[in-house]
This record gives C-alpha cells, sequence and structure tokens, in this order.
C-alpha cells in the first residue's frame, strides 16, 4: 500500500508540474510561501511569509480534542487586514486516507468583502510523502451560495525529520501548491508555488 501511495504522490506531483507549464510562464512561481509552527501540548502558533508578495500572516490554535482544532488568524496584505476564525474537524483516518473538513469566517478591513469559506480536506499519506486535496466553496462576498465548487487546492510535499526524540521533533517540508479556479472558472489555474514548512513540536 505504501508503494501505491508513493506513486501517487509522484504522479500528483508530475501532473500539477506538467499542468503548469503548459501556462504562462509568469503564472508559474511567481511566489513562495514559507512557514513557521510552534507546537507544544494542545496549543500552536503558525507564522506564514510569502516571498514577493506582501501578504504574511500569524495564527494561533487550540485543540479542543483529538478531533477537532480552533484558530485565529490575523493576516495582512497590502491594504487589507483580515481576522479569520476556523474550526477543522477530523472526520477519520484509515491507513494511509485522511478525511477532514474546516469552517471559516473571513473579516476584513480594506477593500475587500467579508465571507464564509467551507472546505473539505482529503489526504493520502506514504511514509513521509503525502498529497492533499481541499476543494473549497465560498459564500458571501459576491457569491451566488450554490454548491458549485470555487476553488481547489491541490499539494503534495515530503515530510523530512530533522531531529526527534520522545518529547519534541524537529520537521522541514517542502511541497509543491497548486491552485485551480472552479467549475464557473472553468477550472484554470490560479497559481503553481513552491513551499516550506518548519515545524518544532516540544
Amino acid at each position: 500500500m505504501k508503494k501505491i501511495i508513493t506513486i501517487v504522490s509522484a504522479v500528483a506531483l508530475a501532473t500539477i508540474i506538467g499542468c503548469g507549464k503548459e501556462a504562462e510562464a509568469d503564472d508559474n512561481w511567481n511566489t513562495s510561501e514559507h512557514n513557521y509552527n510552534l507546537n507544544s501540548g494542545n496549543w500552536g502558533v503558525e507564522v506564514r511569509t510569502m516571498g514577493n508578495d506582501d501578504y504574511d500572516h500569524v495564527e494561533g490554535k487550540y485543540k479542543l480534542s483529538d478531533s477537532l482544532e480552533l484558530a485565529l488568524r490575523y493576516a495582512e496584505d497590502g491594504v487589507d487586514t483580515e481576522i479569520r476564525p476556523k474550526l477543522t474537524h477530523k472526520i477519520l483516518k484509515a491507513g494511509p486516507l485522511s478525511l477532514a473538513h474546516r469552517i471559516e469566517y473571513r473579516y476584513f478591513e480594506g477593500t475587500k468583502d467579508d465571507s464564509a469559506r467551507y472546505r473539505g480536506i482529503i489526504g493520502l499519506k506514504a511514509g513521509s510523502a503525502w498529497v492533499k486535496l481541499q476543494p473549497r466553496w465560498t459564500f458571501g462576498a459576491g457569491k451566488t451560495g450554490d454548491a458549485k465548487i470555487d476553488d481547489v487546492k491541490w499539494q503534495a510535499g515530503y515530510d523530512w525529520t530533522l531531529d526527534s526524540d520522545e518529547n519534541s521533533s524537529v520537521n522541514l517540508t517542502p511541497y509543491v501548491e497548486y491552485l485551480t479556479a472552479g467549475e464557473d472558472g472553468d477550472w484554470a489555474k490560479t497559481h503553481m508555488i513552491l513551499g516550506t514548512r518548519l515545524a518544532v513540536k516540544f
């Protein structure tokens, strides 16, 4: 089974890169995403910065239970400021497959309209390699509120353990992210970027 998921991960990564090459070159790799995570017990903090972009955020997290996590994000993107409460529910984990979903509300100060967003989170993992699919629905901000998917986030990456013992760990995860529009946008590519995540747990 691990070999099958590893092959699926490689195929997904190759497909993402291959599809991106068909688009205009300036749509690919025009920015990068870098995450820094610190976790202890039920608490966590994430800081994200973007290369060649004004966006950055800080997010606090708290695990209400093994399957439920509450988070609050503060983000700045140029003249816009966003405050985003989020609730994530892990539905199941069966072998390499994981299923979860999330509801969030995006409150903006600036030029953007407030909106709510719901997403499904489907993951496959084999060893340290993984792929993740996130279809997303937006409500408000001029959306009709129908059941059509508004965009889809695809990710494929690899978790490297830099250090680990019984009580702590340090992991580095490089990944590729491919974002497409939804049905109304003919599933057109929005961006393809390289991301990294450095996670420290103690």
